[in-house]
């Protein structure tokens, strides 16, 4: 049961992180393109998405794709999601959670 708890917590963390980096990319095509109007993608999603688990694959695509690292909340906010997501990710395969032990 234990086996089933860290993969569905690594599949989890690959997932939300490859949602972030989607969700970076089009917002960054979507400005080059002059789509300003039908961006959908809001700051505040990247946040949540990064608060979810996935502010790694957002931090570290902001500047494989150089977008948004004028952006100060943006690079302050991103490595404080970080040390919360690997926080609670190290405290759950911990066990500290207490499910499924």
């Amino acid at each position: 049961m234990n086996t089933l708890f860290y993969v569905l917590i690594i599949v989890y963390i690959v997932a939300i992180n490859l949602y972030g980096i989607l969700m970076l990319y089009f917002q960054k095509k979507a400005r080059e393109d002059g789509d300003e109007e039908n961006i959908t993608i809001s700051d505040t999603k990247l946040m949540l998405t990064g608060l979810l688990g996935g502010a790694l694959g957002i931090y570290v695509f902001m500047f494989v794709l150089k977008y948004r690292l004028k952006s100060l909340i943006m690079m302050v906010i991103m490595p404080v999601f970080i040390a919360l997501n690997v926080y609670l990710v190290i405290t759950a395969l911990n066990g500290g959670f207490g499910v499924f032990f």
